[in-house]
């Protein structure tokens, strides 16, 4: 649109609006250079030619800032899952303060030329933002974020959340162990958790993240009567009144908002497989063979405070009773399952043959893998969340 002029209330005095791009300043500004120019040559002390020619370069220079500027922010040091428009992708996290005990943290969607990310540190940054020069795509920022100085990094507190943690106090009282013990673990990524209060499993998000606040919402359990009702009943109040956070020596202390201490975790060890067991699995491979997903799924869900498994094998449901059960030894028996037939019985077939199979199991990550005598595996599962 070029240089506009708008008037003044009193109609007297026309003011330069500031051009909406670049290359159109560039033309203006070397037009205005050619005329100050000539006016020199031709007027060189007329002094009211000079003051003009100096007050339009002013107003010129000072509408070429409008169009950039510079900001400084906090990155953290993880990345949520982010909807971009064209799918999902992990965004940086932060927080426009330039004192972190202000936080607000937040998506940002566009990248920072020269930025490196670096998984557990907080970054706090100066960049430099310019409207972009052409137009650009729907799903694109406007603007155009470059680096121009990291001024601080320090580490992340908050990625020592994500691991898997098991519950050693409430409100200070140690655990019974006569009874599964509940567990939890983060994911950042999808800022969500899950775990194990006992007997029933539970799903929820990450409602709000700081260095020390956290707050959950939207959680969900499966609704099994259970022997230690009462320990999984105080176990999901406290976790409602969680406000904020401490790691420390391996251990994870909640606290409510008076800051009065609710929980404690341990750090799981990878020797604690029984407790990790202790949930809902959908199987995805059989014999080492992905399963097609255009048929029902089978599913297992073992509760090891029963010593039960259920679940269906595509087609049935079925029970049965664990027989034994270690850190790596699993073996299933009496396996009893409904006698519905269904249009195809290969899956349910094959999944009820593997199961008489097992008899050790191991973890790779999410995944449940269950073996043969030989330590083939005859059955692979993921945690249904």
């Amino acid at each position: 649109m070029g240089v506009n002029e708008q008037a003044n209330d009193y109609g007297k005095v026309k003011l330069f609006k500031c051009a909406d791009k670049p290359k159109t300043r560039a033309v203006i500004g070397k037009t205005i250079l050619y005329w100050i120019s000539y006016w020199k040559t031709k007027i060189l002390n007329h002094m009211k030619i000079r003051v003009i020619a100096a007050f339009v370069l002013f107003i010129f220079m000072s509408c070429s800032s409008k169009n950039e500027e510079t900001i400084v922010f906090w990155i953290s040091g993880f990345k949520p899952v982010c909807d971009m428009g064209a799918g999902n992708t992990n965004c940086l996290f932060i927080s426009k303060t330039d004192n972190l005990q202000q936080e607000n943290w937040e998506l940002f969607y566009s990248a920072i030329e020269g930025f490196e990310f670096e998984e557990g540190f907080l970054k706090k940054v100066k960049v430099l933002v310019t409207a972009q020069d052409d137009a650009v795509a729907a799903d694109q920022s406007a603007m155009r974020y470059t680096l121009v100085k990291e001024l601080d990094k320090t580490e992340d507190s908050r990625v020592l959340l994500a691991r898997d943690w098991e519950l050693e106090s409430m409100a200070d009282q140690t655990l019974q162990t006569n009874h599964p013990t509940p567990s939890l673990t983060f994911n950042l990524s999808g800022m969500q958790i899950n775990g194990n209060a006992g007997c029933n499993t539970y799903t929820g998000n990450i409602k709000e993240l700081g260095l020390e606040r956290i707050t959950f919402d939207n959680l969900l359990n499966t609704l099994r009567i259970c022997e230690a009702q009462s320990v999984e009943d105080s176990y999901f109040s406290a976790i409602h009144e969680v406000k904020s956070f401490k790691v420390k020596n391996d251990k994870l202390y909640l606290l409510d908002k008076d800051g009065t201490l609710k929980l404690t975790f341990t750090q799981m060890t990878k020797t604690k497989h029984r407790i990790r067991i202790n949930d809902i699995w959908a199987a995805v491979r059989i014999e080492g063979y992905p399963i097609n997903r255009m048929v029902t799924v089978p599913g297992l869900e073992v509760n090891t405070t029963e010593m039960k498994i259920y679940g269906n094998d595509g087609c049935n449901d079925y029970f049965g009773t664990v027989k034994d059960l270690t850190e790596t030894a699993f073996t299933i028996e009496n396996i009893g399952p409904t006698r519905k037939m269904c249009p195809d019985m290969e899956i349910p077939e094959r999944y009820k043959q593997a199961l008489l199979k097992v008899r050790t199991y191991t973890f790779n990550e999410r995944i449940l893998i269950l073996n043969d005598d030989n330590g083939n595996e005859v059955l692979a599962f993921m945690k249904v969340d």
